[in-house]
């Protein structure tokens, strides 16, 4: 096992798991004042839908971190008033949850849903034929065939449960899963964004069932499309967290989700760029300032600016 494996996987995923670098840059546009106090309005109500045996994340300003890149559980620590925390579901144990529970915390699960990592528990499990593409920064990881799922006994629906159940077991209360956007990871057309799309939205639905929340991860491009159910990853999704939404200009697509009373939280990692503050407050956007490692609050060069 490789030392601050969860740092060098989220340096993986800002760099290229995300797809974002080659994304074009569309030009955000603050709302009016009237859409504005409508986003405002809408993080007041309940969640339009509730999943049973769920528990929903809370929806407008809320004080959050995450810190996978830590390499023993002591690296964890909470700043001042932080309500909503985002783990690694492997290297957490379910006491360090049931601590953070007990000071009014919830809890993301971050696992890696459309890559294969040699590092995790698991990785025996996965067979050749579902790493279908080297990944550029990382040799030694893949992006995954993700139309799998759909198979016939497959592997990956196997693995992705089990990883869902780990969650659960350890008292998280909703399901952080990395990399929905192989579609753009792949080459060649392999994926279609169709076939994403309809893994992302199985992804939600299999986390549902096993009773945990789930966060879209990134993708604003893809929050207004329908899977095969003919749901939008808006309706599925109980919230989004996404990364560098004001460096792509990108944040206006995340208010589809405000829009709902549903939770909005965005990553920025730009050390020399200002947070705008402003245009997160007016879309309802949970924005934290990070260092690229996502280190434990406990461990040096842990960095975290907010707006909130």
């Amino acid at each position: 096992m490789r030392n601050n494996i969860a740092g060098m996987l989220v340096l993986s995923v800002a760099l290229t798991a995300c797809g974002q670098g080659a994304a074009p840059i569309v030009q955000t546009a603050l709302p009016s004042a009237s859409e504005a106090q409508a986003l405002k309005g809408a993080t007041l109500t309940a969640q339009a839908t509730a999943v049973s045996g769920v528990k929903l994340p809370p929806s407008g300003k809320v004080a959050w971190d995450i810190q996978i890149g830590v390499n023993y559980e002591r690296d964890v620590k909470l700043a001042p008033g932080v309500k909503l925390m985002d783990l690694d579901g492997f290297e957490t144990s379910a006491a360090k949850i049931a601590e953070l529970k007990q000071q009014g915390v919830y809890t993301l699960c971050y696992i890696n849903a459309g890559s294969y990592e040699p590092y995790r528990p698991d990785s025996a499990r996965y067979p050749d034929a579902l790493k279908i593409q080297r990944d550029p920064n990382w040799p030694d990881e893949a992006f995954l065939d993700v139309r799998d799922v759909f198979r016939p006994n497959s592997v990956l629906a196997s693995i992705l449960t089990d990883r869902m159940k780990m969650c659960k077991a350890k008292g998280f209360d909703a399901l952080d899963p990395d990399n929905l956007q192989n579609d753009e990871n792949v080459t060649g057309g392999r994926i279609t964004l169709q076939q994403q799309i309809d893994f992302n939205g199985w992804v939600a639905d299999q986390a549902h069932q096993q009773g945990l929340a789930v966060f879209q991860k990134n993708g604003p491009d893809k929050i207004l499309l329908r899977d095969r159910t003919g749901k939008m990853m808006v309706e599925k999704f109980d919230g989004i967290l996404n990364e560098q939404c004001q460096q792509y200009r990108e944040c206006a697509s995340l208010a589809e989700y405000s829009k709902r009373g549903k939770l909005v939280l965005n990553l920025e990692y730009q050390r020399n760029k200002v947070l705008d503050c402003a245009m997160m407050n007016r879309y309802v956007v949970n924005t934290l300032k990070r260092d690229l490692g996502l280190k434990g609050g406990a461990m040096r060069g842990y960095l975290r600016e907010t707006c909130n």
